[in-house]
């Protein structure tokens, strides 16, 4: 990714991108297990407290961890295609526990019934991140609206509608870097998403009727958080 300097209000960065509380940390955004080595030049950190940058880390984990094994149908370290996952899953047999608890076979096919409260917290908390470093936001709050969903379960419809989203009405703020993006086309593909690794993350943070983030995870996970 480039490094485009922000040029928002100073102000906004003096709390956390999480809880809007006292800052005294950077976390990157994405979260690094999301990427693959070796990461991307300038990946976008964000204040937050020390609370919220360590809080999240097992959860992120998990999130990551989960998503793979989803992909692969297995929790084996061996059917992962992921080597950072792999490693994971091998040190963390606690952790792999939980996963094959969540595996069922039904029909033939295997399925997950995952922890969907961890997951929509490691979600949120990247959509916040993506927010504030994008469109010079805080969304510490609740968003008026959050979906998670594989994206192979979205019709065609849905999915026209999520990767191409109407940011026409509205502009984001002046100085930030959503819209410096968006006057020199700067890291941004068609429908204006942010590339951070090929097939393993991408972003879209825009104003549609508010903050709006949606993200996709592996090409398969897709989330979608919005804010008035």
């Amino acid at each position: 990714m480039e490094q485009l300097p922000n040029y928002g209000d100073p102000r906004t960065l003096a709390f956390c991108a999480f809880c809007c509380g006292p800052t005294g940390t950077k976390d990157h955004c994405p979260s690094k297990v999301f990427l693959d080595e070796p990461l991307p030049a300038n990946l976008a950190v964000v204040p937050a407290c020390l609370e919220c940058n360590n809080g999240f880390s097992a959860d992120e984990e998990y999130l990551a961890c989960l998503v793979s094994c989803v992909i692969a149908g297995s929790t084996d370290p061996q059917q992962i295609e992921r080597p950072k996952i792999q490693r994971i899953l091998s040190e963390k047999p606690a952790l792999r526990g939980r996963l094959e608890q969540a595996k069922l076979i039904q029909d033939g096919r295997t399925i997950f019934m995952p922890d969907w409260e961890r997951a929509r917290n490691v979600l949120l908390k990247l959509a916040k991140g993506h927010a504030l470093y994008e469109l010079h936001e805080n969304c510490a709050g609740e968003p008026v609206h959050f979906s998670m969903a594989p994206l192979v379960t979205l019709s065609d419809e849905q999915r026209e509608w999520f990767e191409n989203p109407d940011s026409s009405s509205a502009w984001p703020e002046v100085g930030s870097r959503a819209m410096q993006r968006m006057l020199i086309g700067s890291d941004v593909s068609a429908g204006g998403w942010i590339v951070v690794q090929e097939r393993r993350y991408r972003y879209n943070a825009s104003i549609v009727d508010g903050c709006d983030v949606r993200i996709v995870i592996n090409e398969y996970l897709a989330a979608r958080a919005c804010w008035d």
